[in-house]
């Protein structure tokens, strides 16, 4: 299945992320946002445009010892060239303040390893561009 086949889910088995994703980032806790956040790549995804990344909180993944399932804080696919939002983290925690910083520090984690894994540049939006425009920049 393509990723543009993939649905995006509202949660994920412990046994998926377990057995199948690989941490490839860690997003250290900072002042108004007090989790540590794990960007995972899914491991049966072996070609670049077919990638795909879930990213959870490492609270929920402790949690999900006892409850069987993850919530992903986000999940990210690779289109063409470009990184796009599957499951975006304010649908997911609308009462969790997110920052465009956050969710910026997140793509440059995928369009990192896009670079070094698979030698290829990823484009994605930067929202501290001049006048608050939202540009596209590779890595």
């Amino acid at each position: 299945m393509l990723h543009s086949e993939a649905r995006a889910k509202s949660e994920r088995s412990i046994q998926t992320i377990r057995d199948n994703t690989r941490v490839i980032d860690t997003i250290e806790p900072r002042p108004l946002f007090s989790d540590t956040i794990e960007v995972r790549r899914m491991l049966s995804r072996t070609h670049r445009d077919s990638q795909h990344f879930i990213v959870t909180l490492l609270s929920d993944m402790k949690r999900a010892n006892d409850t069987k399932v993850v919530k992903p804080f986000a999940e990210v696919a690779i289109r063409g060239d470009r990184l796009r939002f599957t499951v975006k983290p304010k649908k997911q925690y609308p009462e969790m303040w997110v920052s465009d910083e956050l969710l910026h520090q997140i793509e440059v984690s995928v369009a990192s390893f896009m670079k070094d894994y698979f030698a290829t540049k990823i484009y994605f939006s930067d929202t501290k561009a001049k006048d608050s425009k939202k540009e596209c920049h590779p890595l």
